[in-house]
């Protein structure tokens, strides 16, 4: 069983800031190329998340079985859901920047999966929410992508279950930290995507679902299905 502790630690180290990963090398890339790489990393991350959203009540109740939990089971759900969202079937065979992204992120994808899997099997209540597998995940993907396109889940500091996922924690450094947070101030649902600078940045409000309310309400948070519910934020340096 992962404390509460615990997941405030790893939510942290899972999710690393925009800022520290901005210092890597990294080499620019055409605009339309980078939009094609953020939607298909936000396509991966809702997905990929909703696998183990799917499982959260058996996991919650420390009902699932060891057969829902190998790392093939977890692929075949993924590439379900993908097919469903994108109409077309899931392949690490991609190429470009779009490629190297979706192959970062299955490898992360799998690699969480596989060396968590006594955790998912266990269960319990807040054992392996998904808040905390993306945040692994991305952890993950970021360091495979080394700065050439990176990603962190966060949200409003008065609807933060774990202060150190906030903008300004996770993008300190970053100069379109203000911007996110005045996105996310406005409780909007609406996607962007949109030029910074020399940094093409997408911004994906993520909407609370009534599993998510339930459970964060077992925390002390107070929300309602349907709101806002923080985002997925990322970003590729552009031409």
């Amino acid at each position: 069983m992962i404390t509460r502790l615990q997941l405030i630690v790893f939510c942290f180290v899972g999710s690393l800031a925009l800022s520290t990963l901005s210092t890597k090398a990294h080499a620019e890339v055409p605009e339309e190329l980078a939009r094609q790489a953020l939607a298909e990393l936000h396509l991966l991350v809702t997905e990929g998340t909703g696998v183990i959203a799917d499982l959260q009540p058996l996991i919650n109740t420390a009902k699932v079985d060891s057969s829902q939990t190998t790392v093939e089971s977890f692929e075949e759900r993924l590439a379900a859901r993908y097919r469903k969202a994108a109409g077309r079937a899931i392949t690490d065979r991609a190429t470009g920047l779009t490629g190297e992204t979706r192959r970062a992120y299955l490898q992360a994808y799998r690699g969480v999966l596989s060396r968590y899997r006594g955790v998912i099997n266990q269960g319990g209540q807040d054992a392996f929410v998904p808040a905390y597998f993306r945040a692994l995940v991305l952890k993950e993907f970021n360091m495979a992508m080394n700065g050439t396109v990176r990603a962190v889940a966060t949200n409003r500091d008065n609807e933060l279950i774990n202060g150190d996922s906030s903008v300004g924690r996770l993008m300190k450094g970053s100069p379109e930290a203000s911007q996110v947070t005045r996105w996310m101030q406005t409780g909007s649902l609406e996607p962007l995507v949109q030029r910074s600078g020399g940094t093409l940045l997408g911004y994906w409000p993520m909407k609370l679902a009534p599993g998510c309310v339930a459970c964060h309400a077992a925390n002390g948070l107070q929300q309602k299905d349907g709101a806002f519910g923080g985002a997925l934020v990322a970003s590729v340096v552009v031409r």
